[in-house]
C-alpha cells in the first residue's frame, strides 16, 4: 500500500531517515515511491537541517541531509528534526559502516555489502584514558545507552524468525535491483575479487619500497602510505584471510547485532577485533549514539563498506549505501 495524497503539514510525517553522506541520501531518495515538495512544509525557526520529503510504502518519510559526520553532528540534526517534524516516531540512521568480518555463529562471515541492523548501541569510545595509555570504557547502567524500545525489539524479533529473514532478504534484493537501474554507477557490485580481508596484524604500508624509513619499522606507517591504495603499496595477497562465501554467488546478507558507535574512524584490525571481543559488537559507525535517545524508536541500518582496518578504502561506499537503503525500505 502506498500513500496517494501528500501530507497537509509536517506533523503527518512519521518516519525520519538520517544520512551523513550525500551518496547515502542519494540511495534513499531513489527508493521514494513518491516525492513531496519539501519547500511546502518548511521547518521550525532555527532549524539548520536540509530535508527531502516523500513516501515509502504507507509511510510519509522525511530524509535528513546531515551537515557532517559524527555524534555531535547527528545529535544536532536529530534535535532539529524533532523540533520541525513533531510526528516522527521512528528515526533510522542509515548508511555505511565498518564491519567485524568474522563472528561467532550465527552468520559467521560478514562481507562488504552486507547489511547490519542494530539490536542496540555501544559507545565504545566513552570512558577514561590513563597515563599508561590504557583505556577503560565506562560500562555502568548509568553510562550505557538504553535498550531499544519495546516496539523496536518486537519488530526485530519478527524480522529474525526464518520467514521474516527470508521475506526481508527477498524484498531487499528486489529493491537493490531497482536501485541498480536508477543508480547504475553507484549501486553496481564491485566484485568478489575486490572484497579483500587481510590478517588483522598485516599493516597497510610500504612493503617493497626500501627507501621509506618509517615503514621499515614494524609499528610505523608513513603519511603517504595512509593515502595510497593496496595495489600501489603492493599489499601481499598471501596475507588475505580465506572465506567460504567468496566462492559462492554473492547476495547481501542481513545481520542483526550490537553496533559500536563513536567519533573515531576505526582503521586498525587489531583494535577492531579487541573491541569486538570485549563488547560483542558487529560493526563500527559514527552517528547512531547522537540520535539514540531523542526519538521513541531508533534503528541503525548500515552496510559494510570496509573492514574497519588500515586497508579500508571508499571503493565500496556506493554499493554499501545501496544495499543499506534497499534493506531500509522494508525493515
Amino acid at each position: 500500500m502506498t500513500v496517494n495524497n501528500p501530507p497537509t503539514d509536517r506533523s503527518q510525517f512519521g518516519v525520519g531517515i538520517i544520512c551523513a553522506l550525500p551518496l547515502e541520501a542519494t540511495a534513499v531518495s531513489a527508493l521514494f515511491d513518491t516525492e513531496w515538495d519539501s519547500h511546502l512544509y518548511g521547518k521550525a525557526v532555527g532549524d539548520t537541517n536540509a530535508y527531502s520529503t516523500g513516501s515509502i510504502g504507507r509511510h510519509n518519510v522525511v530524509l535528513v541531509h546531515m551537515a557532517g559526520m559524527g555524534k555531535i553532528a547527528a545529535a544536532t540534526a536529530a534535535a532539529n528534526l524533532r523540533a520541525s517534524f513533531e510526528g516522527v516516531q521512528l528515526a533510522i540512521v542509515m548508511g555505511v559502516c565498518g564491519a567485524i568480518p568474522l563472528r561467532k555463529q550465527p552468520d559467521a562471515e560478514i562481507h562488504l555489502g552486507d547489511v547490519i541492523i542494530s539490536e542496540g548501541l555501544v559507545q565504545y569510545d566513552f570512558g577514561r584514558r590513563y597515563p599508561s595509555n590504557q583505556f577503560a570504557r565506562k560500562d555502568t547502567p548509568r553510562d550505557n545507552l538504553p535498550r531499544p524500545s519495546p516496539e523496536i525489539r518486537a519488530v526485530l524479533a519478527k524480522l529474525q524468525v526464518e520467514q521474516g529473514r527470508r521475506a526481508l532478504h527477498e524484498r531487499t534484493i528486489g529493491h537493490l535491483l531497482d536501485l541498480r537501474e536508477k543508480l547504475y554507477d553507484v549501486a553496481t557490485y564491485p566484485g568478489a575479487t575486490e572484497d579483500k580481508l587481510f590478517e588483522p596484524t598485516y599493516r597497510h604500508k610500504h612493503h617493497v619500497d626500501w627507501t621509506c624509513a618509517a615503514c621499515l619499522k614494524n609499528d610505523d606507517v608513513c603519511d603517504s602510505a595512509i593515502k595510497l591504495t593496496c595495489d600501489h603499496l603492493q599489499c601481499h595477497e598471501g596475507n588475505l584471510v580465506p572465506r567460504q562465501r567468496l566462492s559462492e554467488p554473492f547476495n547481501p546478507v542481513i545481520h542483526f547485532g550490537l553496533v559500536a558507535s563513536g567519533d573515531t574512524v576505526m582503521k586498525s584490525g587489531v583494535d577492531r577485533d579487541s573491541i569486538a571481543a570485549r563488547d560483542q559488537v558487529t560493526a563500527f559507525e559514527m552517528e547512531g549514539a547522537g540520535v539514540w535517545e531523542l526519538f521513541r524508536g531508533v534503528l541503525v541500518i548500515k552496510a559494510a563498506c570496509d573492514y574497519a582496518d588500515s586497508h579500508k578504502s571508499k571503493n565500496w561506499q556506493g554499493y554499501a549505501a545501496a544495499t543499506a537503503a534497499a534493506a531500509t525500505k522494508d525493515s
